[in-house]
């Protein structure tokens, strides 16, 4: 094994009398340690940050080399100077596993950096750890341990042993592996981190160079190790890393979750924001739509869409004036393998054709629950006139097909209206009399259909049900209309039945003795649309199937000598099962 050993031009420098070129190691080293230190108190504020505690943990490592290293050149005790190189090496053991550790969750590698065997790369770290402590009963790391000062500094000499390099190879490999994670990063992510990225792996270059030079004595000077002296530039660099630039307050793990979540490959505009609210990536739709090319990342929300997060929350829309089009926003939270939190994307679906249409269809409505309604009220008067004043059968038959038409119209204006202003308002929970409501259903189909019979028979034992009353009674109300408007007299037979299915729900049964209902009818609310081949004739089962969705209700459809109408509720209705 080689040995350290003290050789400039063959002179033996006394250890009393420190050079300039002592005092330059001395100071290089200890401006290294304290800007280790200050390096730690600042991103100590990032803590919490992915990575961050990793590696404020190598800088404490790579202080302690430091500050071992540096305090030892003025130690003469060969006791004390052997453990002031003992703690230099447990720094060393360290520095490289934690900056790969940092290096695999700071680029969002977290399924690796947590997962089973990586605590395996901290095993040398722990035997350095054993070994320096029980350093004076064995020769596992080092021997031959002697003085050999140089520059007037107590630099030591020693064979280092196979385990002790092992450590060292590990430490350095450990840490070359995390730098090519960062140039991996700076190629994956373009310019948002490459800066960074770039000083960090090369601040690693400086006293890992001086260190192998050391090991392997390459130098001209083979007892004076250089590597505490060389991290001052590594902590230059670090610095200019992480001090007033986004490293730790954006990073690459938002980039990798959002990567997770296909950015390219969405047709809609999308944006990535790191948790603190900026946008550090977005695709290239997005860049269309906020006319972004020329836009440096990151950049607040507000600065990129002219809308703030917050009011893009609160409304779920933005409207794009340049474009003259409305977008809604859906918010989806990006986490990391660990669950943690590191940003959200922004994804605007473009509804101005929905938008459009909803102010079209309003326009209708309104036309047809009042402009078309007054009209048919005037025809029914002038039909209903003509019927009672006229001797002729043949007008009568007409006066009368008239008053029946207009009637079907205003029955099918006044449904539409109902079920328009159930849906205008909230969900209304209240606890309800499920028999009580039927008999107030068929009280009302009695007094608006004088002819008809309806009855209510009932077996239930809890008279109690969470739901909305309001909805259910629509619901219940069109059935039975249905049923008697389709009898083929006017003598109509129908019944609501109530069964309990089981503890959870409550089954309304509405019977008839009328033909079928169209199987096209029961197909056609199946398939949840209308087409030119299949379209129902009436809107009332329309209405009951909607309604029944904001109360998270079933129907269903047999035929046992008359049509059985079985809509089932559950007994206890949150307002969250219709969000």
């Amino acid at each position: 094994m080689p040995t350290h050993a003290l050789a400039v031009s063959g002179a033996v420098v006394s250890p009393d009398l420190i050079t300039r070129t002592g005092w330059a190691v001395v100071l290089l080293s200890l401006a290294a340690g304290v800007g280790t230190l200050a390096l730690i108190w600042y991103l100590s504020r990032h803590r919490h940050a992915p990575g961050a505690k990793w590696f404020i943990a190598m800088l404490g490592a790579q202080a302690l080399w430091v500050f071992a290293y540096t305090g030892g050149l003025f130690l003469r005790a060969p006791l004390w100077r052997a453990s002031a190189e003992a703690l230099m090496w447990i720094g060393i053991a360290w520095l490289g596993p934690l900056f790969l550790a940092f290096a695999l969750v700071y680029t969002g590698r977290t399924n690796i950096a947590y997962s089973r065997w990586f605590p395996s790369v901290f095993v040398p770290p722990i035997a350095a750890v054993a070994l320096a402590v029980t350093r004076p009963y064995h020769s596992l790391l080092w021997q031959e341990f002697q003085f050999a000062p140089v520059f007037g500094l107590r630099t030591v000499e020693y064979t280092l042993q196979p385990i002790g390099y092992f450590i060292a190879i590990v430490s350095l490999a450990t840490a070359g592996v995390g730098a090519l994670l960062l140039v991996g990063t700076i190629v994956s992510y373009g310019p948002l981190y490459k800066r960074e990225a770039i000083a960090v792996t090369l601040s690693t270059v400086p006293p890992a160079g001086a260190f192998w030079v050391w090991m392997f004595e390459l130098g001209p000077v083979p007892s004076l190790n250089l590597a505490a002296a060389m991290f001052l530039p590594h902590v230059l660099l670090d610095a200019y890393a992480f001090v007033g630039t986004y490293m730790f307050e954006t990073n690459p793990t938002t980039q990798r979750a959002a990567e997770r979540g296909a950015l390219n490959d969405l047709e809609d505009p999308l944006l990535v924001v790191d948790p603190d609210g900026r946008v550090v990536n977005m695709n290239a739709q997005a860049e269309q739509l906020f006319d972004a090319g020329r836009v440096t990342l990151p950049s607040s929300v507000d600065a990129l869409t002219g809308a703030d997060l917050n009011a893009l929350r609160s409304t779920g829309e933005f409207e794009c004036a340049k474009r003259n089009s409305v977008y809604a926003v859906s918010f989806t939270s990006l986490t990391d393998s660990s669950g943690t939190d590191v940003g959200e994307m922004l994804v605007f679906y473009d509804i101005t054709t929905v938008r459009r249409q909803k102010q079209r269809l309003s326009v209708l409505d309104r036309v047809l629950r009042h402009n078309l309604r007054n009209q048919l009220n005037v025809a029914q008067g002038r039909a209903e006139l003509i019927e009672s004043t006229t001797t002729d059968p043949t007008i009568e038959s007409h006066a009368a097909t008239v008053r029946d038409a207009n009637e079907q119209l205003l029955s099918i204006g006044r449904r539409i209206r109902d079920f328009q202003q159930v849906q205008d308002r909230d969900l209304t929970v209240s606890s309800v009399d499920p028999v009580a409501l039927a008999e107030r259903v068929a009280d009302g189909a009695r007094q608006q259909h004088p002819e008809a019979t309806v009855d209510v028979e009932t077996t239930v034992s809890q008279r109690h049900l969470e739901t909305d009353a309001e909805i259910l009674t629509l619901v219940l109300r069109n059935l039975l209309d249905n049923a008697i408007r389709h009898a083929e007299s006017r003598d109509a037979i129908a019944e609501i039945r109530l069964r309990e299915a089981d503890d959870e729900t409550v089954r309304f049964e509405l019977r008839d003795t009328n033909d079928r209902i169209p199987d096209i009818e029961i197909d056609t609310l199946e398939s949840t649309e209308e087409s030119a081949l299949q379209h129902g004739q009436g809107i009332g089962l329309w209405i009951v199937t909607w309604s029944l969705n904001f109360i998270d209700g079933e129907i269903t459809f047999e035929y046992d000598d008359g049509n059985v109408v079985t809509v089932t509720v559950s007994r206890t209705l949150s307002s969250a099962t219709t969000d």
